[in-house]
Order: structure tokens, then C-alpha cells, then sequence
């Protein structure tokens, strides 16, 4: 049997959190550049936090590659990926899946270098943004 590729196009787009008020990731420009999904993360800060730290700072314009997946082997279209590497300071694996037009990412975190912050999960639902994207 013959791997074949998994086409990303139906996961790009941006991608804009339901919760405007949660922490974390805002924002997600999910682009196919050559064949490959890539992620551009920006991420939203506490309000109620003045003082955030390196390691604790939003991050605006993170990429990531991310791996599409399928639902089955004889599918050729992406529902999923799967994306790990640097947020900031901060190592993420995202799990990132299609439900019903939706996209819901789970975010994994960790801050190697800083082993008093503890390591976070969390899920987040997004929607995809019709026209330009916000500034």
C-alpha cells in the first residue's frame, strides 16, 4: 500500500477564538505555503496582569508547522493536525481538529526552563473569520 498526502487546504484560513475574554491563543492563520500547513499563533494576555514576565508573555506571529491528518486511510482531505514546537519561551504540542466547521485546538504547555511554572492544558473553540483579519 502507497502513503498518500493528506491535502491541508480545508483547515486554512483564520481561525478566531469564541472566548474574548480567556488567555492564551486569540488567533490562528492557518496557511498551506508548498504542500506544507502552517500555523501563525497570537496569543492574548491576562487584562488583569500588568506585570507579565518573559516566560508569561503573549506571543504575536508564532509559526509552527503543523502535520495534517485524516479521518481515514482512504481519505485525502485534512480534519485534523498536529503542531509542536516554541510559543515564546514555552514548548506547545497543539491537537487541532474539524467538528462541525468548527476548529477546537488542545494546547499543552511547557516552560523547560522554568521549572516553577507549572505545565498547562487547555482547549480551545475557534471559528473560521470571514473576511480580512483584525489588527
Amino acid at each position: 500500500m502507497t502513503a498518500h498526502p493528506v491535502d491541508p487546504s480545508p483547515l486554512a484560513g483564520d481561525w478566531v477564538n469564541f472566548d474574548t475574554t480567556a488567555t492564551g491563543i486569540d488567533l490562528v492563520g492557518a496557511a498551506v505555503d508548498g504542500g506544507r500547513l502552517m500555523l501563525r499563533i497570537t496569543e492574548r494576555g491576562d487584562p488583569q496582569t500588568s506585570q507579565a514576565t518573559p516566560e508569561t508573555a503573549p506571543v504575536t506571529g508564532a509559526v509552527l508547522p503543523a502535520v495534517p491528518l485524516a479521518d481515514d486511510i482512504d481519505v485525502f482531505e485534512a480534519v485534523a493536525f498536529l503542531a509542536e514546537g516554541p510559543l515564546g519561551p514555552r514548548q506547545v504540542v497543539l491537537a487541532g481538529y474539524l467538528n462541525r466547521g468548527l476548529l477546537t485546538i488542545d494546547v499543552h504547555t511547557v516552560h523547560p526552563a522554568h521549572a516553577r511554572l507549572p505545565n498547562v492544558m487547555y482547549r480551545a473553540h475557534f471559528y473560521r473569520l470571514e473576511g480580512p483579519t483584525p489588527t
